[in-house]
C-alpha cells in the first residue's frame, strides 16, 4: 500500500509539473513576442515566466537600440557647415583679387596731353592754339573699378603756343611763378556729377586682340563758382555773381598772361572738359585722342580790348592726342618736367 500511495503521489506530482510547464511556456512565448532579441530565448531557459519577465527587460534594451538613433547625433557634423564659412572667406578673398586686365593699369602714370583748337573772340577771329599739359596720375582699383587721381591734385606744367600770324601769335603764361593755373581749379570726376554715380573714372576692355582704354569725362572750372557744372550757362557779363577772385591776386576771375603782338594780363573764366579714348600700345604705354571742350569769358577789367569778352573754341579731336607712360611711384612733378623729353615719344600732329 505504501508503494501504491507513493506511485500515485509521484504520478500526481508529474501531472501538476507538466501542467505548470505548459502554462509557463505560454508565458515564455509571450516574452518571445515582446523581445525580438535572444534574451527571450533565455527566458525559455529559465524557470517559468519569471525569466520571461527578464525578457521584458530585454525589451527595454531594445529601446536602448532606439537610442542608437542617437547616432543621428552625427548629423551634428552638419556643424561642418563651418566649412561653408571657410568657403565664404575664400570667396571674399577671391573678391579682393584684382582683375588681371585692370591690373595692367595700376600704378603712377606720366601724362602728356596735346590739345588743338581754334578760338574766336569779339575782335580776334580764327586764332589757332596748341596747348600741352603734363600731369602725374595715380591709378588703382577699388571695388572692381579703376580710380584715377591727379597726384597731389595738380597739373605739373601747361605749355601753349597761339596764333599763326604776326598779329595773333603769342604765348600764354601758364607757368609763370605767380600763376596758379596748374594748381588752383575746381575739378569734377565723372561720378561727382549727380546721376552719374555709377560711372567709373576709367574703363578698359579687350576687343579684337587689343586692350582699349577710356577715361570718362572730367570737368575743370576757373574764375567762377557753379553748383551745376554740367548745365549752368557760362558767365557773359562782369556782373555775374558767380565770378570771384579765384587765385587770390586781387583781380577778378582767374589771371593768366599773354605775351605777343598783343600783350597783357587776362582775367578770365574757363570751363573745360576732357575724355581720353585710346588703347594699350605696349606694357606701360597708352595712346589715343582727346575729345574736349573749352569755354571762356574774359572780364572787361582785362586791359587789352582784343582779349575781352566771350570766347568760343572749336576743338579738334583728331589732332588732340595723349600719351600715358607708367613711371615709378616716387616720381614727382619736378622729375617729370626734367625728363619729359625722354619719357614721351608721342608725335605732335600739329606743325
Amino acid at each position: 500500500m505504501k508503494k501504491l500511495f507513493l506511485l500515485i503521489a509521484v504520478v500526481m506530482l508529474v501531472f501538476v509539473s507538466c501542467s505548470d510547464s505548459d502554462d509557463n511556456g505560454d508565458t515564455g512565448n509571450t516574452g518571445n513576442t515582446g523581445d525580438t532579441g535572444d534574451t527571450g530565448d533565455t527566458g525559455d531557459t529559465g524557470n517559468t515566466g519569471d525569466t520571461g519577465d527578464t525578457g521584458n527587460t530585454g525589451n527595454t534594451g531594445n529601446t536602448g537600440n532606439t537610442g542608437n538613433t542617437g547616432n543621428t547625433g552625427n548629423t551634428g557634423n552638419t556643424g561642418n557647415s563651418g566649412e561653408n564659412e571657410d568657403d565664404d572667406t575664400e570667396e571674399n578673398d577671391e573678391d579682393d583679387v584684382i582683375d588681371p586686365l585692370l591690373e595692367k593699369f595700376v600704378g603712377t602714370w606720366a601724362k602728356k596731353i596735346i590739345l588743338k583748337s581754334v578760338s574766336h573772340a569779339p575782335l580776334a577771329k580764327n586764332v589757332p592754339s596748341v596747348t600741352t599739359r603734363y600731369i602725374l596720375s595715380q591709378i588703382k582699383v577699388e571695388n572692381g573699378e579703376l580710380v584715377a587721381d591727379r597726384k597731389g591734385g595738380i597739373m605739373c606744367r601747361t605749355d601753349n603756343r597761339t596764333g599763326d600770324s604776326a598779329l595773333n601769335k603769342g604765348v600764354v603764361g601758364f607757368n609763370e611763378p605767380n600763376s596758379k593755373f596748374n594748381t588752383i581749379y575746381h575739378f569734377w570726376k565723372p561720378k561727382d556729377i549727380p546721376g552719374q554715380e555709377s560711372i567709373p573714372d576709367a574703363e578698359v576692355w579687350e576687343e579684337g586682340g587689343d586692350i582699349f582704354f577710356r577715361m570718362n569725362k572730367e570737368w575743370e572750372l576757373r574764375g567762377a563758382n557753379m553748383e551745376d557744372i554740367v548745365n549752368e550757362e557760362m558767365p557773359s557779363n562782369d556782373g555775374d555773381p558767380r565770378i570771384f577772385d579765384h587765385d587770390g591776386d586781387g583781380n577778378p576771375a582767374f589771371t593768366i598772361t599773354f605775351a605777343g603782338f598783343v600783350s597783357g594780363d587776362i582775367y578770365f573764366v574757363q570751363r573745360l572738359t576732357a575724355i581720353y579714348s585710346g588703347k594699350l600700345i605696349s606694357e606701360g604705354k597708352i595712346e589715343g585722342n582727346v575729345e574736349w571742350t573749352d569755354e571762356q569769358y574774359t572780364h572787361q577789367a582785362t586791359e587789352n580790348l582784343t582779349l575781352r569778352g566771350q570766347k568760343t573754341t572749336d576743338t579738334n579731336t583728331e589732332k588732340s592726342v595723349f600719351q600715358f607712360i607708367r613711371v615709378d611711384d616716387s616720381m614727382d612733378c619736378a622729375q617729370l618736367i626734367e625728363q619729359r623729353d625722354t619719357i614721351f615719344d608721342i608725335v605732335d600732329p600739329n606743325p
